[in-house]
């Protein structure tokens, strides 16, 4: 019988599973995204229902063959969690739900690991939440081989130039001059290409126009990776602007 022991993880999801268990979907650092079976994880007199917490870093182990092992142990890690409340904590239930959707199980991705932790933390400046969303979003899609096209344009393959403007075209990338089409193409400027393309994110921050337009263009290019698959959090947390 397979055996992992101490684990860092995340909880991204919990649900229900018969009279007592639950069902747990973690990130970990070495094994990507499991689905563990906590046995006796509900009710009063349950040893474990205290430590399974979601945007907390811990410490798993689990046993078993197959697609669903179940839990052995868990333990909070030796790091302070972050504090995340309001607009911050709806902001993790967000992207908790993107790598619900986009990563796939038992696919190790470690860099994945690291930089949803790293995000949870920047989640705690209120200031810079749209942000570091969009950081969030671009460098997951850029690990998952998903990556935007910033540095050229597509039909010609010339640099960029800040003072134009382009719309982005999906698989494709911006082009600068072409007709508008059916399907909401989003337009983006030059200059937030270029600002994107050197990570000037704090440059980008300062900007409402630039924030506008990738929040617009990030919302069109996570929509078609996701497919038909709907975010809730998106409309339970509408009135907040995620």
């Amino acid at each position: 019988m397979n055996v992992v022991n101490t684990q860092i993880a995340y909880i991204l999801h919990k649900r229900a599973y018969r009279e007592t268990s639950s069902i747990l979907e973690v990130l970990t650092k070495d094994y990507g995204r499991v689905s563990l079976m906590a046995r006796g994880s509900r009710g009063a007199r349950s040893k474990l229902a205290g430590s399974l917490l979601l945007f907390t870093p811990l410490v798993v182990s689990w046993q078993g063959k197959g697609n669903m092992p179940y839990l052995k142990s868990v333990e909070r890690a030796d790091l302070k969690a972050p504090v995340l409340k309001n607009k911050p904590l709806l902001s993790a239930m967000y992207i908790n739900e993107l790598l619900m959707y986009l990563l796939h199980k038992d696919d190790v991705q470690e860099a994945v690991f690291k930089h949803y932790h790293h995000c949870l933390y920047s989640l705690e400046n209120h200031e810079n939440l749209e942000i570091t969303l969009r950081q969030f979003e671009i460098k997951l899609l850029e690990l998952l081989g998903f990556g935007l096209s910033l540095h050229t344009e597509a039909d010609t393959g010339e640099a960029i130039l800040a003072d134009s403007t382009y719309r982005y075209y999906l698989e494709h990338g911006p082009v600068k001059g072409r007709e508008a089409v059916p399907g909401n193409v989003p337009e983006i400027s030059g200059s937030c290409l270029l600002a994107l393309a050197d990570e000037q994110y704090q440059s980008i921050s300062e900007n409402p126009q630039y924030l506008v337009e990738l929040k617009r263009l990030m919302r069109h290019v996570i929509n078609h990776h996701l497919g038909n698959k709907q975010l809730k959090s998106r409309e339970l947390f509408k009135p907040v602007g995620l």
